[in-house]
């Protein structure tokens, strides 16, 4: 079942199927409810199971845009040339770009707060009281805000690879990484910062996109692809690239977890890390933490992204943990 569920700021694109138990499965940064299609579909044969696309992401649009455009769409990106360097011409695009960056700082308003907000508002919906939620990246760090603010809408949690880089002892050369992201953002556009740090979480990364003329090729194939191929569904994923690259992950690398209300809870979570994300960045504070806090840290088939290519055996072992 596929339909829209009203937040206050946001209509959110859900889609639900299965029943049993709630599970809900909260996407990470860029991606949206079809990341989790595979392994959905093996959890379906024994829960009721909950995703949907985050605000702003894909099909969840604003309720009030700022500038009569699409609700949801993802701004264009800038050009890259073509504007002869009249001065006119610059200060034309010099406020275009300041009313785009704060068209995108109104959209992200309420952060992590507002999108654990939304997953309750997505159970509310459903008649759900309580749910087991699985977040993925991004996504774990809104589960983890949901641990601490709506801690009795939680029966269950894995916090899969939550990129809580400040926890780290060597946080300062992991937001150097993210600094060069922002300055490829502000140079050359999200889209090729977006292929620079996705190529980053792949279970064997390619260095492609480490230089400039590897994004800029990179950029305009998925440009020619989405005049091409319209209907393909990674256009819309690449969509989400100024959303992600330009609000959405200089917050995310601000987020520091509330280790006090997170002992305190009484709810059954764990960590997760996939077994071949050993010593990537996003996986080092999961197991950092899991010490810290005294929560098990589970580990998961595959990589980053590892409940797409082994849906299956992912499935089981987030059962098994369900299961208790």
């Amino acid at each position: 079942m596929i339909y829209s569920v009203d937040s206050p700021d946001v209509t959110l694109h859900v889609e639900r199927t299965g029943t049993g138990p709630a599970v809900v499965l909260v996407p990470g940064g860029g991606g949206d409810a079809a990341m989790y299609r595979d392994l959905v579909r093996e959890l379906a044969q024994r829960f009721t199971v909950i995703t949907f696309d985050r605000r702003g992401n894909s099909r969840s649009r604003w309720k009030h845009p700022q500038d009569g455009g699409s609700p949801g769409a993802a701004p264009e990106e800038h050009p890259s040339g073509g504007l002869e360097g009249h001065p006119r011409d610059e200060r034309r695009r010099d406020g275009a770009e300041e009313h785009r960056r704060n068209r995108l700082a109104e959209q992200a308003r309420g952060g992590l707060a507002a999108q654990a907000r939304d997953v309750v508002a997505v159970m509310d919906d459903a008649g759900v009281g309580r749910a087991f939620v699985f977040g993925n990246s991004a996504g774990a760090l809104v589960t983890l805000s949901l641990l601490t603010s709506h801690t009795d809408r939680v029966a269950g949690a894995i916090v899969h690879e939550p990129p809580v880089i400040q926890v780290l002892p060597d946080a300062a050369a992991r937001v150097a990484y993210f600094d060069d992201l922002g300055r490829i953002t502000q140079r050359e556009g999200a889209l090729p910062a977006m292929l620079k740090f996705a190529a980053g979480t792949m279970d064997k990364p390619t260095r492609l996109f480490d230089a400039k003329i590897g994004r800029t090729i990179g950029a305009a194939g998925v440009k020619l692809a989405k005049r091409l191929t319209p209907g393909n569904e990674m256009n819309r994923l690449f969509g989400n690239a100024e959303l992600l690259m330009r609000s959405e992950m200089p917050e995310f690398l601000q987020y520091q977890p509330d280790l006090a209300a997170l002992r305190q809870t009484d709810v059954r979570w764990a960590f997760g890390v996939g077994v071949a994300s050993e010593g990537r960045y996003y996986s080092r504070p999961a197991r950092q933490l899991s010490a810290e806090l005294g929560v098990p840290c589970l580990e998961f088939p595959g990589g980053h992204l590892g409940y797409q290519r082994h849906a299956a055996e992912f499935a089981r072992r987030l059962e098994e943990f369900i299961d208790g």
